[in-house]
Order: structure tokens, then sequence, then C-alpha cells
């Protein structure tokens, strides 16, 4: 439904909010493009280019032109240019009192290396993406060395050292000077921007002593750094409860730093060092269907829950609500950062897999029919759903020897095989009720 969000003739218009800078391009290669990825660093690049020329454009710019220039359909664009906005690299606003629509795209400067890699989330994520050798590299590609100031006495000159009040004479027409120099407030946070969280503070505060942690050490910026943790790491707030306390206990305050320096350590004891990786939670809200629209079929509720859960839920209720195991979710990582399916998509194929396959994952399998719904370009839940049926309902390829000078014909694989368009000979009783059965395992997911 990306053309209700977007048109070809819709025009744009690109502003920058601050100077960017030629340093600015260095960190954006090396820090943000292994978290977002090629494509959105390209449309990044091409806003700033178009940013630059834009005055000497002739005639005012549209999608189309920006469809041509990437090369990409609106799809794609829209993708794209969410990796950008969840990254606090762009901004957009949307004009919809005109036909067509326009939009503002507001490039947003990256953060500069010391906040990058203070940052608590983006640095983390750069830390799994690219290894502890690569990310030392490039944090001391990046630190600059500041002298040991202890050893030096502060010699600077004060202001009133330096310069002269201003005589009453001088002071004529100060209001009007007042009027021009006034400042213009800025939102000065450039760092992620969390919405709609869904941190339960009072379950966590249940967990926590009064006597150990005060209301008083609840301050915005502790509340923040929380919402942060809990997100990148996964933590429940009964579990959050636990390393507000600790950190309480050891340091006798709270402070962003104390916070993220416990819930690492906690991370580490609980996973054996590693740290989480970066990945969509969810299917993104532009391909649900059921984002606004409330389902009514069974198949729909089905669909809506798929566009809600995330891979990992999937191999989690697979094991009974045990954790998954790292090469499943090694695999899960690798199938979507190679084939690029949504996680929507990605849950329906675990789901497809483990019906058929009796709760095994066959790597060889979700290869297969990864990179099947790859190429057919499946983007939507619904879309992997009637395809996981259509495959279901086709009878399985047999293997036929050419020429085998009186050998048995080859044997049926173990693994089916699911044939596209063409003409085969009907199924016989016992493959027809083999899939029979497994369609109604599948169809039974829509059921419950």
């Amino acid at each position: 439904m990306h053309w209700k969000e977007l048109l070809p003739v819709d025009t744009l218009q690109i502003e920058a909010s601050g100077l960017l800078h030629e340093y600015d391009r260095r960190v954006l290669t090396l820090l943000y493009q292994p978290l977002i990825g090629a494509p959105a660093y390209s449309l990044y690049m091409t806003l700033w280019s178009a940013h630059e020329q834009q005055n000497h454009f002739v005639t005012t710019m549209t999608h189309h032109n920006l469809l041509l220039m990437m090369r990409w359909d609106l799809k794609r664009v829209l993708e794209e240019r969410r990796k950008l906005e969840g990254i606090g690299l762009l901004k957009t606003y949307v004009k919809n009192s005109g036909d067509p629509r326009h939009f503002t795209y507001e490039l947003q400067a990256p953060l500069t290396p010391e906040r990058f890699f203070n940052d608590g989330v983006l640095n983390i994520y750069l830390f799994n993406r690219l290894g502890r050798n690569r990310y030392n590299d490039l944090k001391k590609h990046f630190t600059v060395e500041k002298a040991n100031l202890a050893e030096y006495i502060d010699v600077t000159a004060s202001f009133n050292e330096v310069y002269d009040s201003l005589h009453p004479s001088e002071m004529s027409g100060m209001s009007e000077v007042e009027e021009e120099v006034t400042i213009e407030k800025r939102d000065e946070n450039k760092g992620l921007v969390f919405t709609s969280s869904q941190f339960d503070f009072d379950m966590m505060k249940q967990h926590i002593s009064d006597m150990i942690v005060t209301e008083k050490m609840f301050t915005d910026s502790v509340k923040k750094t929380i919402e942060r943790l809990a997100f990148v790491y996964k933590i429940e707030p009964y579990e959050m409860g636990r390393i507000v306390e600790q950190a309480a206990i050891h340091h006798d305050e709270l402070s962003d730093d104390l916070l993220r320096k416990e819930v690492s350590s906690w991370f580490a004891l609980e996973n054996r060092g590693k740290v989480p990786a970066l990945q969509y939670r969810s299917q993104p809200v532009s391909l649900q269907e059921f984002h606004k629209k409330e389902p009514e079929t069974e198949e729909e509720k089905a669909a809506q829950r798929y566009e809600q859960m995330t891979p990992y839920d999937i191999l989690q209720r697979a094991a009974e609500g045990g954790k998954p195991s790292e090469a499943d979710m090694k695999l899960v990582e690798r199938i979507m950062d190679e084939q690029k399916l949504t996680p929507g998509v990605m849950n329906v194929l675990l789901d497809f897999i483990l019906e058929t396959q009796d709760k095994k994952l066959s790597k060889n399998y979700v290869e297969k029919f990864a990179s099947h719904w790859a190429r057919a370009r499946v983007k939507t839940v619904r879309e992997a759903m009637n395809l996981a049926i259509k495959e279901l309902q086709q009878p399985a390829k047999k293997k036929i020897g050419s020429s085998n000078r009186g050998k048995p014909a080859a044997r049926k694989d173990k693994v089916p095989e699911w044939i596209s368009d063409q003409k085969e000979p009907d199924m016989s009783h016992e493959e027809r009720s083999e899939k029979q059965d497994q369609l109604k395992k599948m169809l039974s997911k829509y059921k419950k």
C-alpha cells in the first residue's frame, strides 16, 4: 500500500538542519553504512548532492526524478527512507493540502564520533556488525589524543581582562539589536528518537526497594536511558529493577553511565560476552496491512499476528517458550540479511518450514524457500501466506532418469520440491493425504 504514502508525481525539496561537512561523509561511510546498508547510505548521499545543487534546478523536483536517479521503485525508496529516519539521519515532512503532495526532507548531520561511540545503542550495534578488531580500529581512527591537562596551569585570559564594557553613550539603539540577536531555541538532541515506549516503569518499581532507590533518582535522563537499554538488550521490567537496584547499592546514585555499565556487565554474564544485533523487531509499518485496519476473518487475524510478531517470537513459540538456539537465530539473521526478507515474511516462512518438517528447521529448506520467495519479491505477510498455501497444494516433483539402461528410476527425494506452474501427473492417494494433513496444520494457525 506504498502508493497511499507516496506517488511519483509528489514534489519534494531537501533541507539540512545545519552545515554538512566532508568529515560527516567519513563518519557516514565508516560508522553508519555498516548499520543502515549501502542502499540507504546511497539515498542519503543522493539527497545531499541534490541539496547542494537544488538552487540550479529549473523545474521542481519530483519523486519520479528521484526514482530515475536511484533506479528503484517507490517501495524501495520508502524502505530505505525509513532506515534513515529511524537512525536519526533524516526527518520527513509532508503537506497534504495541495495536489500533488509536497514533501520536505531535512537531512540530519551524523553524530560526532565521540557521541557515536558513547551513544549506548549505535556503538553496540556497530560492534556486533564489525567485530571487536575492526570496531577498535575505527574507534582509534576517530579518537583525538588529548593532553593530560592535570600537568598544566590554566593561563586562559578572562573576558574582562581583554574586553572593556560599553560606555552609556554607546548603548543607543540597543533594543533594536536585542531583537536582531534573539536566540532561536533548537532541539539539540540529535540522538535516536524512541517513541511510544511500552516499558512498564510501574512494574519495574515493584521490584525495587524504596530504601535503596528513591524516586528522586529517576530523573528524566535516567528514565530515557532505562527505556533505551531495555529496548536494545530486551530486558523485562522485573529484571531491569534488579539491575537498577544493584547500580544504586554499589554507587549510591543512578546515572546514565552507571546504568550502561551495569546492564553491559549483566548482559555479558547472561550471554557469554556477546552484544545485541541490529535487526527489525517486527514488520515495518509501511508493509503492515492491519496497522490501522481491523481484521475480520480468521485468516486476517493470523496475518495481523504475523505482522506484529518477530522471528524470535516464532522460534520461541516453536520451542514452547524456551530460548531459541544460537544456530537457529544466526540462520534467521543471515537469511534475512542475504535475501532481504521482511520480518513478517520471515515469520510465515519459519512457521511454514516448522509445520511441514516436523518442527525441524532445516538449513537447506530455509535457504531453498527463502531464495524462492525473494525471487518472487514477496514483501507482505498476506503474499507470503498465499504462497505458502499454494506450495502446500502442489504435488511433489519426481525425478525421472534419462536413459538409465535398465536401472531403476531415481528415488523420490526425502526433501519435497514444490513445482511452479508446470502440469504434473495427479498425486497418489498417499501423497494427496500427506499434503492435506500439512495444509490443515498450516491453516490451523489461522484459527488459534
